[in-house]
């Protein structure tokens, strides 16, 4: 698990597109955005630990976003990522995610350990 919560997933898993400075009514993370952040969150994590590892990892990740951000907050953490500057709110919030949503998945028995073997050739 340490291995996966240094992985840069949790941090490209946020970085949606950086245009979306279009004001909100609402409050709530449009789902475009989110589902952008599913499919990077999805690019950078299959490589190295599988899909059957990443597709709960990361549905888990984008649903506490939701659950934990509102618009304003997730624009804000994307500028910061943009900009390399994570602040220490932004950082216990990214890590609080990435350990809840891996031990969830560790738990339903899907193990995080590491790198998945690849075929070789014949």
């Amino acid at each position: 698990m340490k291995l996966f919560l240094k992985s840069p997933i949790f941090i490209s898993v946020v970085m949606m597109a950086s245009t979306a400075t279009i004001a909100q009514d609402i409050q709530k993370i449009p789902a475009d955005l989110l589902s952008v952040d599913r499919q990077r969150c999805m690019r950078s994590c299959v490589p190295g630990f599988g899909e059957e590892a990443c597709k709960p990892l990361c549905d888990c990740t984008v649903d506490e976003f939701q659950k934990r951000m509102d618009f304003e907050r997730y624009l804000d953490l994307a500028a910061e990522l943009a900009r390399n500057e994570i602040g220490p709110e932004s950082r216990q919030l990214l890590d609080s995610i990435a350990m809840y949503c891996a031990d969830k998945v560790e738990k339903s028995g899907v193990e995080l350990g590491g790198e998945q073997p690849v075929a070789k050739p014949d």
